[in-house]
């Protein structure tokens, strides 16, 4: 049976990390020995103009689904180890989040991230906003993880409001992709039992800033 992942958001952060790991993992003896690994992600959002600068779509994308429009593009590495099933639907109280071994968040929907959290065993949870950027993941303090997740806050998207307007365009989501991509690899590493394997640390940071203590 193959290793069940689920990514939630084919966004700025999402569409990057699976663009930046899959290559990677559609090659990787990890993969090789997880029994193959199934990828499914969950997002309604349909590609518009604004996405194309920060989340790897094409004009050509326009109108469809994000999720298919991103397993489009990732065709080309499925195989007997990686394969694909895009959900063009957000997650919900009612999604079955816990036939998954790993379920990764990369969408600004604290409802989500809430469900997460509570349904799944195994998780990493990657936002960002402007050049900021923010992990989470199972092992993190559940004291900490509650007072960072406020179910009151609003939705939002890793760019700030005029920043396609203005030019300003800031990629802490490519730095969260990063990370998980690193986490994702590692993780595996942990589940096969490899030496030195170790997951990347919860943090926050900024590309400008630095690492923000003030949180983490």
């Amino acid at each position: 049976m193959k290793f069940k992942v689920a990514v939630i958001g084919a966004g700025g952060i999402g569409s990057n990390l699976l663009r930046i790991s899959v290559p990677t993992l559609s090659q990787n003896i990890l993969s090789k020995k997880l029994g193959g690994i199934e990828i499914t992600i969950f997002d309604s959002d349909i590609v518009e103009r604004d996405n194309l600068y920060h989340q790897g779509y094409n004009i050509s994308d326009i109108g469809k689904f994000k999720v298919d429009a991103l397993v489009e593009s990732l065709q080309l590495f499925e195989s007997s180890l990686i394969s694909f099933k895009p959900i063009n639907k957000d997650v919900s109280d009612s999604t079955k989040l816990d036939i998954f071994n790993l379920v990764i968040v990369c969408v600004d929907s604290p409802h989500a991230r809430i469900i997460t959290h509570s349904k799944c065993r195994t998780w990493l949870d990657l936002r960002c906003r402007g050049d900021n950027f923010m992990a989470l993941d199972y092992n993190a303090d559940n004291n900490l993880i509650k007072s960072l997740t406020d179910l009151e806050q609003k939705d939002g998207s890793c760019q700030f409001e005029d920043a396609i307007q203005t030019g300003n365009i800031q990629f802490g989501n490519a730095s969260a992709a990063v990370f998980g991509s690193q986490w994702i690899v590692q993780h595996f590493r942990s589940i096969l039992g490899q030496n030195n394997a170790m997951h990347p640390k919860i943090r926050s940071e900024s590309i400008t800033f630095g690492t923000l203590r003030k949180y983490i």
